[in-house]
């Protein structure tokens, strides 16, 4: 795929599990300077900078031993085989169907 082909506009966040969330927080908010847009109790989501498509760039962290979010966000995942690491990435919503399909086409397993 050539960089004219690149459907990829942003991206939009950035996830991970971490062994002590209070310190994480006060390391991103204290030192680096993040602004707080969401916190839980097991959970943080700071943003980082604007955006593609009205969507902020995050960075999020989650307690990695605290496991009820991804009870509580889908019955679909098993919080045993997943860890919540991920890096999201923005596309154009025009652009969703003919990257799902050429996903699909590289044998991938797409779910959203």
């Amino acid at each position: 795929m050539n960089g004219s082909d690149r459907r990829i506009r942003g991206l939009g966040e950035v996830s991970i599990r971490v062994n002590d969330l209070a310190a994480m927080c006060a390391f991103y908010e204290d030192v680096v300077g993040l602004e707080v847009l969401r916190r839980e109790e097991s959970y943080v989501f700071f943003a980082i900078a604007e955006g593609y498509g009205g969507h902020s760039q995050n960075l999020a962290l989650f307690d990695a031993g605290e496991r009820t979010f991804l009870q509580r966000k889908s019955e679909t995942l098993s919080s045993n085989q997943s860890t919540l690491h991920h890096i999201a990435l923005n596309i154009d919503l025009e652009d969703y169907e003919s990257e799902l399909t050429r996903l699909q086409g590289l044998g991938l397993d797409v779910r959203s």
